[in-house]
């Protein structure tokens, strides 16, 4: 039979562990959530666009042969950077030489041949004075002046031809530039517009950016655009859409921008080039890309009154890297979390940590 103190003991030790099984660290207050928050506020916002494109030169013109002949001396090979006049190439100028002393010669025995026409029109007309010659012996040399003096303009012109092909056989470079490839030996026989060098001008290019479709009726021409190449990514210029191409590609379904520019240095012909097309600029209300969470029902925000985040569901427009545009639900000067916001929920209480204020 148990003794009165034992029974005791065993009806006490089930409220003993009642007892311990509570929380004893639980004195009644709400736990706090630590938080960073910052203000919404206004500033310039950008509708953009980002494409890879491709350079080309404004200016790559064809060198070729403007008269026939041989192939005599090659000034310069590819790769060579050349100037506007420079020599790149002569051809045997022997027949043009021959054209040139003949064509002179010719216009040399005209004007003799006029030189003492004129003396007899002289003589004739004193003694046409004096009754010693008919009239139609005067006409007639006054006739053959006039028939040497256009003889004298034909022998000048076929001069001016015959010495403009002699100068034809110094092939030199209409613009400065570099050339691409040269595509005649020494010894090669060219005729009258066969191309000899190609050449491009670096100093000019034309950076063709290609847009999707759909975008074609928000560009235009004088849109802003920012351009640079992936060698140099902190190099960046501010450029315009000089034209825009009016077919869209059959393949690629784009439509394609045309920027000349003159080249910020460095930029080659060929080369890739990254773009930034700048639809449409504004101002606009803007947060940090973390302050906006998405829930089943849609994004919403967390703002800051009284120490709770209270939750505010949010439209959002434009956004960027380091903001997202908020159309509705947020007005300017609140303060919103940013760092614990996904781990909100509506009405919690919050602290701000130190330093966690960015306003």
């Amino acid at each position: 039979m148990l003794s009165k103190s034992k029974f005791s003991c065993l009806f006490i030790l089930p409220f003993l562990v009642v007892a311990c099984g509570q929380d004893d660290s639980d004195d009644g207050s709400e736990r706090s959530t630590p938080v960073t928050i910052t203000e919404a506020v206004v500033q310039p916002v950008e509708w953009i666009e980002r494409s890879i494109g491709r350079l080309r030169a404004n200016s790559a013109p064809n060198v070729a042969a403007e008269t026939a002949g041989a192939v005599a001396v090659i000034h310069h090979d590819a790769g060579d950077a050349v100037e506007a006049g420079e020599r790149l190439a002569e051809l045997d100028d022997q027949v043009q030489t021959i054209a040139v002393n003949s064509a002179r010669a010719e216009l040399r025995r005209l004007e003799a041949l006029m030189a003492n026409e004129r003396r007899r029109v002289r003589r004739l007309t004193n003694l046409r004075e004096q009754q010693s010659v008919s009239q139609d012996q005067l006409d007639e040399a006054e006739t053959n002046v006039e028939s040497l003096e256009a003889q004298i303009q034909a022998a000048q012109s076929a001069l001016e031809d015959v010495e403009y092909n002699l100068a034809r056989t110094r092939i030199v470079s209409p613009v400065s530039g570099i050339i691409q490839e040269r595509l005649v030996s020494a010894g090669d026989f060219v005729n009258r517009g066969q191309v000899m060098f190609e050449l491009v001008s670096p100093a000019a290019l034309r950076a063709l950016v290609p847009l999707p479709e759909h975008l074609q009726n928000h560009v235009e021409v004088g849109q802003p655009v920012r351009l640079w190449v992936p060698s140099r990514p902190d190099d960046v210029h501010d450029f315009e859409v000089t034209e825009i191409r009016p077919q869209v590609g059959s393949g690629s379904r784009a439509i394609e921008l045309i920027v000349d520019l003159d080249n910020p240095g460095g930029w080659r012909v060929g080369g890739s080039v990254s773009a930034e097309i700048v639809i449409e600029r504004r101002d606009g209300l803007v947060v940090p890309p973390t302050s906006v969470v998405r829930r089943p029902d849609g994004r919403v925000v967390y703002v800051i009154e009284d120490s709770r985040a209270r939750e505010r569901p949010v439209e959002v427009g434009l956004r960027d890297a380091d903001w997202i545009e908020i159309l509705e639900g947020v007005s300017e000067g609140e303060r919103v979390v940013v760092d614990g916001a996904g781990f909100m929920t509506d009405d919690a209480r919050v602290t701000v940590e130190e330093g966690g204020d960015a306003r």
